[in-house]
């Protein structure tokens, strides 16, 4: 059976879009036996079949385990197709269960919007332009938007990008689209390759793009379908690189949302309004990035000023809320730097060294942590305000330089009072020890 959309002149409504089914002798004498009774059920019990799979213990699941070990002999399969009919039949609606209730459930689906009635829907397919026209002549058309991420890449907080790779659904209601399932046998028509392209171009749409996109967009599989009804959906799977702003304050604690705007290059606020598609979106279970953890995906609208129109455009905005793991940065950066913090109090258990022997231990651990500072600074963005690592940094580079201020003034003691130098290190050991640890504590608070 081949399938496709085109132009034909329609006595009650003019040139409008129609689907032509070209179907053999056989495929519509199975037309005609799916509008009976009894292949009604053999499709329903089909679709339960897949069910048992999904849900065993579901209501449709059970009515397919009692009768798929019988024969199958042409009696008992009449007789079986007959009872599942009135079976099925009865089931409520809530547990008959369709794939497509999740779809109309969605804010811009055909069962939810009204873009007028039947006669006025009628009147606006008087041409082929005006099918390029927005459905909705009274508003802005609803458009539904939902995103799935399969995976996360590039994270560059030098550059302020990262890889994005997901599935985009977009989601809107054109009545002037709809058609009758007994002429076509289905319920739904897809529309793959380059067939979208062509059938867009006939077609309104909402003309998207990605506000924030700063590389080049990779798209692999593209496919649009248009139900009974008008509601139309079009599935996208895409890879590009987004610009995003990464906030480095708490860094290696931080907590950074990455975003991807979508906006339409074409019709502003007034005849297009983008709603979060909730019945759509998430993340891959399976997803895995070096470094970060996914917290959240959520998506927001937003009417947005432009400087290509005087008139608002509406801008939904998908955001992913990722957390840093910090566990490379406890063990290689913050452990080691406490290691020569500590090794540097050693210094106060030498008091009758001289300030040379002292000093060297101490300028040893300046000189470590100034090279730490320097590895690190190559991986992170010049920003004008200090991370929570620079600050223990600059904390721990200050301890250390105070440390040689301490063995000059235990050297100069040495040599009018001894005992006064032996007090000044006993003091020392707890001291410092305890303005470190106060200090780290403070840093902590402050960055929350």
């Amino acid at each position: 059976m081949r399938v496709f959309i085109r132009n034909a002149r329609s006595p009650s409504s003019g040139v409008r879009f129609i689907v032509t089914v070209r179907r053999s002798a056989a495929n519509r004498r199975d037309g005609l036996a799916r509008k009976t009774c009894l292949g009604e059920a053999q499709r329903r019990e089909e679709k339960a079949g897949m069910a048992t799979m999904r849900d065993p213990s579901s209501l449709k699941a059970v009515v397919w385990n009692r009768w798929k070990g019988l024969g199958r002999t042409p009696a008992i399969a009449l007789v079986r197709s007959a009872v599942a009919c009135l079976l099925l039949l009865a089931l409520p609606d809530d547990v008959r269960g369709d794939a497509s209730d999740s779809l109309e459930k969605s804010p811009a689906a055909c069962s939810q919007v009204n873009y007028g009635t039947p006669a006025s829907v009628a009147a606006r397919e008087a041409d082929e332009n005006s099918l390029k026209e927005p459905p909705n002549p009274n508003g802005p058309t609803i458009v539904g938007v939902g995103f799935f991420v399969n995976d996360i890449r590039g994270i560059d907080p030098v550059l302020d990008e990262f890889q994005f790779r997901g599935y985009v659904q977009v989601l809107w209601c054109d009545p002037r689209l709809a058609f009758d399932p007994a002429e076509t046998g289905q319920q739904v028509i897809v529309i793959t390759g380059d067939r979208v392209d062509q059938n867009l171009k006939r077609m309104w749409f909402p003309s998207g793009y990605p506000v924030n996109k700063v590389g080049e967009l990779s798209i692999s599989e593209r496919v649009l379908r248009i139900r009974h009804d008008g509601t139309i959906t079009q599935s996208i799977n895409l890879r590009l690189p987004l610009a995003t702003h990464y906030d480095l304050r708490r860094f290696p604690f931080d907590r950074q949302t990455l975003e991807l705007q979508v906006e339409s290059y074409l019709w502003d606020y007034q005849h297009l309004q983008f709603v979060h598609d909730e019945t759509i979106g998430g993340f891959s279970d399976g997803i895995s990035i070096p470094e970060w953890n996914i917290e959240a995906v959520s998506g927001h609208v937003s009417d947005t000023a432009v400087m290509r129109s005087h008139t608002p455009f509406s801008r939904y905005t998908l955001e992913i809320e990722i957390s840093r793991k910090p566990g490379f940065y406890l063990w290689k950066v913050f452990l080691p730097l406490a290691v020569i913090v500590a090794l540097s109090w050693s210094i106060f258990w030498m008091t009758d060294e001289r300030f040379s022997g002292r000093s060297r231990i101490s300028a040893t651990g300046v000189l470590t942590v100034v090279a730490y500072q320097f590895v690190f600074a190559e991986n992170l963005p010049r920003v004008g305000y200090l991370t929570l690592l620079d600050q223990v940094m600059i904390g721990s580079f200050g301890l250390l330089a105070v440390t040689v201020l301490e063995s000059l003034l235990v050297d100069r003691a040495n040599r009018q009072d001894p005992e006064r130098a032996i007090r000044i290190d006993r003091t020392a050991r707890w001291l410092f020890p305890m303005v470190y640890v106060l200090m780290l504590a403070t840093i902590a608070l402050l960055a929350g």
